[in-house]
């Protein structure tokens, strides 16, 4: 009995080292200043794999589709003129708890969308509801 309880317990260890915890993407999630405040924009990732970033005024500023798998996310814009005709961006997503992302280039050469994830942008954290 006492070697059965020692099996299952190092098969239940390695079962979960390799299994990751999932955080949902869905959600709103803004940048923030140094100082804690949020910049007032945030982008809306929906369960149907589309998006939408909305601008201070609450106006939508760009809309567009992405796809994560694993922690590979890709994006397109909605608006061909934005990247081009079906061209997806390829950036790394990873999760910092379950309120916080960062992105990391992979490929994409969109200039504009390149520089809005990971140019200025320290990554995203999710906006608290009320």
């Amino acid at each position: 009995m006492k070697k059965n309880f020692k099996s299952l317990l190092l098969c239940s260890f390695f079962l979960f080292s390799f299994i990751s915890v999932k955080h949902p993407l869905t959600g709103k999630w803004t940048v923030y200043n140094s100082d804690g405040t949020s910049i007032g924009e945030y982008v809306e990732f929906h369960d149907d794999d589309t998006y939408n970033v909305y601008l201070t005024n609450g106006e939508i500023g760009e809309r567009g589709y992405y796809k994560l798998k694993h922690n590979i996310f890709s994006i397109k814009n909605a608006v061909a003129r934005a990247c081009g005709e079906n061209y997806w961006g390829k950036y790394r997503l990873d999760f910092h708890g379950k309120d916080s992302i960062h992105f990391t280039l992979i490929e994409d050469s969109c200039a504009n969308r390149r520089y809005d994830i990971v140019g200025v942008n320290p990554g995203l954290r999710r906006m608290k509801t009320q």
